[in-house]
């Protein structure tokens, strides 16, 4: 913990206004939210003057040298209306500040897992990385736009900016009409829910319930912050029409740019590992090409701030990165693991660029590549997916073309040795089981999908395969064509049924797809929990899957919106040629996080046929949960891909503020704060 270290003395200057106006007699207060107890506390009031003007001086503790500094937020209050602007972190924050509608829905968006009644609370890490969250929306500076929504990859190009400016609209007419307040706390009063103390509430709450549904999970006849987005359309461009969700979703591609070509950082993002600090690294399929070219073997290591930004001497080469796939994971020692599966476009397997698909790549937290240039291979690794470290450092790895588990004990590769499953091949290269994904349970477990024969392995920390699911239970099919998995903080088990995806180690034909679904398996009966597979909530080709703090099911779309190969294919290009997708949410096992009247294992929470949809999202294979919340979702694959000729996506985005944060990394089951 972070003791208090010396005080810092400052003061801000600002203004309160809405469309450029200044808001008079506006009640003014500087408050900071202190770590490790300290709470939400009040450090200066004022008043606005005629012009919307005010000047305060404060004093407030510093942490330590190496710890997150306390951020700072300004509230300005007039009867029902609240405006409000997260300013900077203490130490860094800008002498002028602007106080107006979009900086209070960046702010209730960014801070929406830790805005409450009377003030803002959270983790150290989750409340710092998010004050720069909020700045990417608005920023604090002069009220603007923020300089990363306002720019390519996001503006016009993708619906986000027009939804924030609904967003403000809405609240916008509450600061013109007070009446309006009172609808705006209406229509973010989560069902069965308490209505929201303030404004800064209402935004948050509308990112933690940002669909209006009916209990079937349709959408509902009306959508009441959508009508009052319509009423004071001062911020532009707005939403024409209602959405499937109100989240906001970031698109980042590493720069200011849209178009694919060589020089971009991304192609074919698969998946993340989150560091202690909130930084985030992906897992890259694919060297950076344009569209009309073939794509070989990703080498290099993508690492991004809690922000978005690319982090400081990102992205990192060496240490045999060869097509990295699905799995990365950090160890207890911070060092970085990513599975080697060998991604590439078919034309590069006759080059000398051909991967090896047969190796996993090893870092420290700082970049340093520990791993040799053809990687680890110790094990017997063939064709790596899944990889996952436990608390002992013990390392698993789901070796999809030889139907094994690699198990790097301590994480000594000297040691590493080679599980077979049950009904492993004893053909080489032609694989009957295909394991996929890997989590772990609260006994420290491996559960591992088995993609290709509808199984589920369980291996132990000793490496005894211990168990194998059937994928059928009492007569009825409960995985088909599983790919990730991932547990809850009870150690339960979660699984992706894709009912399409055969992994291509090296060959594959893809399923139907038409019947998606996810699967619980409660550690303790290892049997699907009644009503599994659970179906609904948007669920196109799942491929990833994520628990969050409060054990809600958030799942990851590999999919299109309808899933309909024909129709796709009479685009004109091919059966890929599709819809956005979208990401779909469920209740867990913790019943009581979720909505009134959908308060049981398996309710989907997001809208039937869609799910959270965006524009900004691609087809997705991987997402996870950092410690504000934030849900980070890859860009796999193009909407409309061609399988051979570069499929890859180049970005990546940000769910901003969705989830219930998790403590990060994730190392087992994940633990909330």
């Amino acid at each position: 913990m972070a003791s208090a270290g010396p005080t810092h003395i400052g003061s801000v200057q600002g203004l309160v206004e809405s469309d450029g106006v200044g808001l008079r007699n506006y009640q003014v207060s500087l408050y900071a939210s202190l770590p490790n107890g300290g709470g939400w506390q009040s450090l200066a009031h004022t008043t606005t003057d005629a012009t919307g003007h005010f000047t305060m001086t404060y004093s407030v503790p510093q942490t330590q040298s190496g710890q997150p500094q306390p951020p700072l937020f300004v509230e300005a209050v007039s009867g029902p209306v609240m405006l409000a602007s997260a300013i900077g972190n203490v130490g860094n924050v800008p002498q002028n500040v602007v106080i107006n509608e979009l900086t209070t829905v960046a702010t209730g968006n960014a801070f929406a897992q830790f805005v409450g009644n009377w003030g803002i609370q959270g983790n150290p890490y989750g409340i710092s990385n998010a004050v720069q969250m909020a700045a990417n929306l608005a920023d604090p500076h002069n009220g603007d736009v923020g300089v990363v929504l306002a720019s390519l990859p996001n503006a016009t190009e993708t619906s986000t900016l027009a939804t924030f400016n609904s967003l403000t609209n809405a609240v916008a007419s509450c600061v013109e009409v007070a009446n309006n307040c009172a609808k705006l706390f209406a229509a973010a009063t989560p069902p069965g829910g308490p209505t929201p103390a303030n404004v800064l509430q209402a935004v948050a709450n509308g990112v933690k319930n940002p669909s209006y549904l009916k209990p079937n999970g349709t959408p509902a006849p009306d959508d009441p912050l959508f009508d009052l987005s319509e009423q004071r359309k001062i911020y532009s461009p707005y939403l024409a029409q209602r959405p499937t969700n109100w989240l906001l979703f970031l698109k980042i591609t590493g720069g200011f740019y849209s178009d694919q070509d060589q020089d971009n950082l991304l192609n074919g993002p698969a998946n993340f590992a989150i560091d202690k600090q909130g930084s985030v690294w992906v897992a890259n399929n694919y060297i950076p090409e344009p569209p009309s070219e073939t794509a070989c073997a990703g080498n290099q290591m993508n690492r991004f701030t809690p922000w978005g930004a690319v982090y400081p001497g990102s992205p990192y080469f060496r240490g045999g990165v060869d097509g990295a796939g699905y799995g990365i994971t950090f160890d207890p020692s911070n060092n970085l693991w990513q599975a080697n599966f060998g991604f590439q476009d078919p034309p590069c397997a006759s080059t000398p660029e051909a991967a090896t698909n047969d190796s996993v790549s090893l870092f420290k937290d700082d970049g340093t590549a520990l791993s040799p240039s053809t990687g680890i291979t110790a094990g017997d690794i063939s064709w790596p997916q899944g990889v996952v470290s436990d608390h002992h450092g013990n390392i698993f790895v789901a070796n999809c073309g030889n139907d094994s588990v690699t198990e790097i004990p301590g994480g000594h590769t000297d040691l590493a040795f080679n599980i077979k499953l049950k009904d492993a091949s004893q053909t080489p290269g032609e694989p009957q089981v295909k394991p996929f994904g890997i989590a772990l349970d609260l006994s420290g477990n491996a559960w591992i999908t088995d993609n290709y024969n509808n199984t589920v392995s369980i291996v132990s920390p000793s490496g005894h395969l211990i168990d194998t699911l059937p994928g059928t239970y009492n007569g009825k099919s409960v995985l088909t064509h599983p790919v990730g998995n991932a547990a809850d903080s009870k150690g339960n088990v979660w699984v992706a049924n894709s009912d399409w995806l055969d992994v291509p180690c090296p060959n594959a034909t893809a399923g139907a797809g038409v019947n998606p679904s996810i699967t619980l398996y409660p550690t303790n009966t290892r049997a699907p929990y009644k009503g599994s597979p659970f179906t609904g909530g948007g669920l196109t080709i799942p491929w990833g899957i994520a628990v969050d703090g409060s054990d809600t099911v958030w799942v990851f779309n590999f999919g299109s919106v309808p899933v309909n190969p024909m129709a796709c294919a009479q685009t004109g290009t091919n059966q890929f040629a599709c819809a956005p997708t979208g990401i779909s949410r469920f209740c867990g096992t913790n019943t009581n996080s979720c909505p009134a009247g959908l308060q049981y294992v398996g309710a989907p929470l997001s809208p039937k046929g869609t799910g959270y949809q965006s524009n900004a999202l691609m087809r997705i294979t991987g997402g996870q949960i950092d410690q504000s919340g934030n849900i980070w979702i890859t860009g796999n694959w193009k909407i409309n891909a061609t399988p051979n000729m570069n499929p890859g996506g180049n970005s990546i985005a940000i769910a901003i503020g969705a989830a219930a944060p998790v403590q990060t990394p994730l190392i087992g089951p994940p633990v909330p704060f």
